[in-house]
């Protein structure tokens, strides 16, 4: 009698932790091990291990943790996703789709790749908070880095190019980024010192190691291309009576890539607009 009691205890508790497993698995929010050492941890609990390829439940405050050479992919329902590169710390702070989208992330230190969808024209609002300041993301592909008390904001493409990404550092100036620029900014002695700068090679190199080449790169570039095209042929042709597009064509060349159409503003990208 008492061994069957034991095993009767023993099947409810094998019960218990498969239907915890489940939900745990199951939920909408998933944190996935893409590469080396991952863990997961509550606000006040211990990290717990996640083993390589496998994938667990984030909830709400939950944070991921990447150790060396690691690779973590968070899951949203929207078919958003962020990456969190090697020796980084996350805090999913808030997920919720009552009215469009909204999240919010604390990036503690590291790197990590937004890849925020826009779809079926639903609003995307996600925050990824810093020690120096939050950056506002409505639909795009871009990284960020945190060392301490210095930012890098890399945008590589606007889903809408009305909703560029916004950064508002912690002393409240407020700078907009469109596909190509990035952004640095320090904070030192009360002070936030940030520039913006057309990307360059070497700035999505700092992440390529983590993340790989940027999948929307290639778009941005005819964005960008597209526009300072038109924008050098409005400046001509007020300077030389309408001769503008046919001599800003030498413009395109210069960034080494090859002609994109003109338009007064950039147009949307679509490669990470469009999956999931």
């Amino acid at each position: 009698m008492r061994t069957r009691s034991i095993g009767i205890a023993l099947a409810a508790l094998v019960l218990t932790l498969a239907a915890a497993t489940a939900t745990r698995a199951g939920a909408d929010k998933d944190l996935q091990n893409s590469k080396g050492s991952v863990s997961y941890q509550e606000p006040h609990g211990k990290p717990q291990n996640l083993a390589p390829n496998a994938t667990v439940a984030l909830a709400d405050r939950e944070y991921a943790i990447t150790g060396d050479a690691s690779l973590a992919t968070v899951g949203l329902p929207d078919s958003s996703r962020v990456l969190v590169g090697s020796s980084s710390r996350v805090q999913l702070a808030a997920f919720n789709q009552v009215e469009g989208t909204s999240a919010k992330f604390v990036v503690v230190n590291g790197k990590v790749r937004f890849i925020v969808q826009h779809p079926q024209g639903a609003k995307a609002d996600y925050t990824f908070q810093t020690a120096t300041g939050s950056v506002a993301v409505r639909g795009t592909e871009g990284d960020i880095d945190v060392n301490g008390n210095t930012l890098a904001v890399n945008v590589y493409e606007v889903c809408d190019p009305n909703l560029p990404v916004t950064v508002t550092t912690r002393d409240g100036q407020s700078f907009t980024l469109t596909p190509g620029q990035s952004l640095v900014a320090n904070f030192v002695n009360g002070v936030v010192q940030a520039k913006v700068q057309q990307l360059t090679q070497q700035m999505i190199d700092q992440f390529s190691p983590d993340f790989g080449v940027p999948t929307s790169w290639d778009a941005a570039k005819g964005q960008v291309v597209g526009y300072a095209t038109n924008q050098a042929s409005s400046a001509i042709d007020n300077a030389t009576g309408g001769y503008g597009s046919q001599l800003a064509g030498a413009v395109g060349g210069l960034f080494g890539h090859h002609k994109a159409a003109a338009s007064p503003t950039p147009t949307p990208a679509s490669e990470s607009c469009k999956h999931g």
